[in-house]
């Protein structure tokens, strides 16, 4: 925070408890991990099993895209993001996909 700032650092204190990573690379890190977990529960929801190997068939694949489409992206930024998530869902969105990754 002493660059960004100008807060001086206090001697005997640890860069890791300071706030600089909350708006430095840090802040950016952790958004790109709660995107991840945003993106989780949409695969998990829409799409997990219905890959077939060819992109061919009837896998529901398509549906599970075409719900993504008609319910996020087709609005772009019109709505607000998280009432799209919940259209995509069609409940609150839950950690427990991503974390479920670490568990395979």
């Amino acid at each position: 925070l002493h660059r960004e700032a100008g807060i001086p650092h206090a001697e005997g204190t640890h860069w890791h408890s300071r706030f600089g990573h909350l708006v430095t690379y840090g802040a950016g890190y952790y958004g790109y991990l709660y995107a991840q977990m945003f993106a989780a529960d949409v695969w998990m929801s829409c799409l997990e099993g219905r890959w077939n190997g060819t992109n061919r068939g009837d896998g529901g694949l398509r549906e599970g895209g075409m719900k993504i489409w008609k319910e996020m992206l087709i609005h772009g930024g019109a709505k607000d993001p998280m009432e799209m998530l919940k259209g995509v869902l069609g409940r609150e969105p839950s950690v427990d996909p991503f974390f479920r990754d670490f568990e395979e």
